[in-house]
């Protein structure tokens, strides 16, 4: 999930791309102007100044906080990781040089720690954050996110409640409709997204970069279900936005893919892929290039996203080891990696990729109890039905299975080309049985 972090680095990006489109359109039409700089341009050319100003004076806490801001804008737009180490070590180091009246430094931070999934750390912090200052609302979504994010539901539950009537607040409202999601409010949470969009778009001086999130969020959560086609609306808006957008790329890989449109879907992938070697892009070409008849080309994708995801630290990314479970590739490793986790990370989706991993190994029985761990909060998503009924099946459940195969595909029958496709041939079988 992405985080709504633009006013740090936005508006700096304002200051200085206002000024400059002011004084180009005072410019009589007659006399020559240089180009207006991309957004991205000017945002180096800010990251360029604050890293001299640094510099000059390594103690500046302020400098510092805004170039960790800018360097978290860069890596939002890249996808470079780099860029989150060296916006965590200048807000770390600005707030060692200045703690009060510097919760802009631990706000920083938190999105730092979390934009590299270290989901504890960024929960301390902001838990940190929000003690400093128990009445700023940005503060308390953030550390509601992360209880959202960690599996503190009753925190969560406590928090959100008090951020509902902050719902218009384009900073607030994603989070609020990933809270509703998770307790099976589907709907509400798709209309809260659609009106935080438009209310997004009419804020003056939102990095394009932003602006896209939210077609991003508003197609995925569409997409999840099952309108595809308002999800492909939705992200075709987000790239007239915001042009090469390797998320929204990666996002019309995923939804070529799950409509079976291989050629779209490696068409996309490798458009997205020119920006960052995202692995779960590299998997739906691989994919693709197989459902295409070429092995070959599709193991070369295999491999290159298998090692891309071994070589992570720390955690795996969950829809990585989704991936990897699916096509049945170090599945070991991948349950190792997931009990790890569970430690610290006791969420819904930590604990359906839990039963998942134990399912592919044939510990049905303990996948059981993993699974109605990930079912306890009411989420309404067809892979956990899917892997509920899964499971269901092969501990010889057929009327749970059935009913849970039947609520993926009523909530989303094209949740993924391969999982739906074995949704229908069990609840076939099982249908057949039952006669």
């Amino acid at each position: 999930m992405r985080h709504s972090t633009w006013i740090f680095g936005g508006l700096f990006l304002l200051v200085s791309t206002a000024g400059i489109a002011t004084a180009v359109r005072s410019v009589p039409k007659h006399i020559a102007v240089t180009p207006v700089p991309s957004d991205a341009r000017v945002r180096d050319l800010d990251i360029t100044f604050y890293e001299s100003r640094v510099k000059r004076d390594p103690y500046g806490a302020m400098d510092l906080a805004r170039l960790g801001a800018l360097y978290l804008q860069r890596a939002r737009e890249t996808g470079n990781g780099s860029d989150l180490t060296l916006a965590e070590n200048a807000a770390r180091l600005s707030y060692s040089h200045r703690q009060s009246r510097n919760g802009q430094a631990l706000q920083i931070l938190t999105t730092a720690l979390l934009s590299q999934h270290r989901y504890e750390e960024a929960y301390e912090t902001a838990h940190s954050l929000s003690e400093r200052d128990t009445s700023a609302i940005g503060a308390r979504a953030t550390l509601a996110e992360l209880a959202l994010e960690t599996g503190r539901y009753t925190v969560a539950d406590s928090l959100f409640a008090m951020l509902r009537g902050q719902s218009h607040l384009p900073s607030i409202a994603p989070r609020l409709a990933r809270w509703l999601e998770i307790h099976g409010k589907n709907e509400e949470a798709h209309q809260l997204l659609l009106a935080a969009r438009t209310d997004a778009k009419r804020q003056y001086g939102m990095p394009n970069e932003q602006l896209a999130w939210f077609d991003l969020r508003v197609g995925d959560i569409a997409q999840r279900n099952g309108r595809l086609a308002e999800a492909e609306e939705a992200y075709q808006s987000g790239l007239r936005t915001n042009p090469g957008d390797y998320r929204l790329l990666s996002a019309l890989a995923r939804l070529s893919a799950a409509r079976r449109d291989w050629k779209r879907a490696i068409s996309y992938g490798e458009e997205g892929i020119e920006t960052v070697l995202d692995p779960v892009t590299l998997g739906v070409m691989g994919d693709a290039w197989a459902q295409q008849g070429d092995s070959a080309k599709a193991e070369e994708y295999y491999r290159v996203m298998e090692v891309a995801v071994l070589k992570q630290p720390g955690a795996f990314h969950r829809a990585w080891s989704l991936f990897l479970l699916d096509h049945g590739r170090d599945v070991p490793a991948v349950l190792a990696k997931v009990q790890e986790e569970i430690q610290t990370r006791r969420d819904i989706y930590g604990y359906d990729l839990l039963a998942w991993a134990l399912h592919k190994c044939g510990r049905n029985e303990e996948a059981g109890p993993a699974m109605a761990h990930a079912m306890a909060e009411g989420t309404r998503d067809a892979m956990l039905y899917y892997h509920a009924g899964m499971i269901a099946r092969s501990r010889h459940q057929d009327a749970e299975a059935g009913h849970f195969l039947e609520s993926a595909l009523a909530t989303n029958d094209a949740f993924d080309p391969f999982g739906a496709l074995s949704a229908r041939a069990v609840l076939d079988s099982v249908s057949r049985k039952g006669r």
